[in-house]
């Protein structure tokens, strides 16, 4: 079923009560994102008394010394509300470059002694249709000192070559944050941060279009992209402290008791209530660049997204909110693989490249003590003889 690529500009009418919010167009007003999710019934999970065997042969028994595998070995999309059609990734179309090489999917993530970290960023199913390459990406990266850098970056769609932007800005702004962040992040010179990444996006363009001097102008036209840029600090047990700084529309939440507060970002809403579907990003640095300061603590969890999760996600109060409120506040943080799922569902219209990563606070891990403590002592003492 071939897509109809939407419409960025527009808000068709519907009868959410909540504030209005840029939707892509084309969406049904019964077919909200703020429609409540209703989620398939799923299989109660098998025990060790169930197995599950995988393959078409009979089952091999414990005895022959070969384990069976427990657990469900089909994992469905998750759908919201009507799905979007399924489609197989397509490669990399003609115009737009077969390299740098360019995933369909990236997932990372990891966790130190103050927090957890997961990150996944994905081709939206228009593009994985039409060949164009994910847009998007994202970086996280931990510093000696333990914090934590976050970088997401949304290619601007009229450009191009947009998704090199996006690697280019990421990777960019890691390295100056690496070298010139400071003791005391409040002193952090943000404006230049984001003026060493524009330039690095005007010489990769001079460098990929074979100019002869860096032409910040044909950069904007081939390489925009925007950027969100987190510095998060420890600041005491299951205590954090993230300071932002944003150019162009990705967004940033406080997911907290529940609710998504909106921090950083996000498309805004004229006073015609019609968005517009242009975005300012970069090589073009915002002449005003002021960080937002925001606590994380206890259960809260600090969301940084592209478009591709923030246009379905409204104001968290419907189908797409109820998934991550669901997958993001369980008592253990979901491994890579599920947060990823979680990213992928399925929702009619809403075929936008996605990224999003999310950070918990985290309770350190107390230091070993009684037998534990004995071994990895001599262990250490072991070592120390080599």
């Amino acid at each position: 079923m071939p897509f109809k690529r939407r419409q960025k500009a527009g808000v068709p009418p519907n009868d959410d009560p909540t504030p209005k919010r840029r939707r892509k167009a084309g969406v049904p007003p019964n077919e909200d994102p703020t429609t409540p999710l209703r989620l398939p019934r799923t299989r109660r999970r098998s025990s060790p008394a169930e197995p599950i065997t995988s393959g078409t042969g009979p089952s091999v028994s414990d005895g022959a010394g070969v384990a069976e595998v427990i657990g469900t070995t089909a994992v469905p999309q998750i759908i919201v509300g009507s799905p979007s059609p399924q489609v197989e990734p397509s490669t990399i179309a003609a115009d737009y470059r077969t390299l740098p090489f360019r995933p369909d999917v990236v997932i990372d993530g990891w966790s130190t002694d103050a927090m957890i970290v997961r990150g996944v960023s994905q081709r939206g199913h228009l593009h994985r249709y039409n060949g164009a390459p994910r847009q998007d990406d994202f970086a996280v990266h931990h510093l000696p000192d333990g914090r934590v850098i976050v970088l997401v970056a949304d290619g601007v769609s009229g450009a191009p070559q947009s998704h090199i932007g996006a690697s280019t800005a990421t990777r960019q702004a890691a390295v100056w944050l690496h070298d010139d962040l400071g003791d005391n992040v409040a002193d952090t010179d943000w404006s230049a941060l984001l003026k060493s990444t524009a330039w690095a996006l005007t010489e990769r363009a001079q460098a990929l279009l074979g100019l002869a001097e860096p032409d910040p102008v044909r950069a904007e036209e081939q390489l925009a992209t925007t950027l969100m840029c987190a510095v998060i600090e420890p600041t005491g047990p299951r205590a954090l402290r993230a300071h932002l700084v944003g150019a162009g529309d990705s967004v940033a939440w406080l997911l907290s008791a529940g609710r998504f507060q909106a921090v950083l970002g996000g498309k805004p809403e004229p006073a015609s209530g019609i968005a517009s579907s242009a975005v300012v990003g970069l090589p073009r640095v915002p002449k005003e660049v002021t960080p937002v300061v925001v606590d994380v603590k206890d259960d809260d969890v600090l969301l940084i997204a592209t478009d591709g999760i923030g246009d379905p996600l409204g104001t968290g109060q419907g189908g797409v909110g109820n998934l991550f409120r669901d997958v993001l506040t369980r008592s253990c943080p979901p491994s890579l693989i599920e947060f990823a799922h979680a990213v992928d569902f399925s929702r009619e219209t809403f075929d936008d490249d996605r990224t999003l990563v999310a950070v918990w606070p985290r309770t350190p891990a107390p230091p070993p003590t009684g037998r534990h403590a004995r071994n990895t002592n001599s262990a250490s003492a072991v070592e120390g003889l080599r």
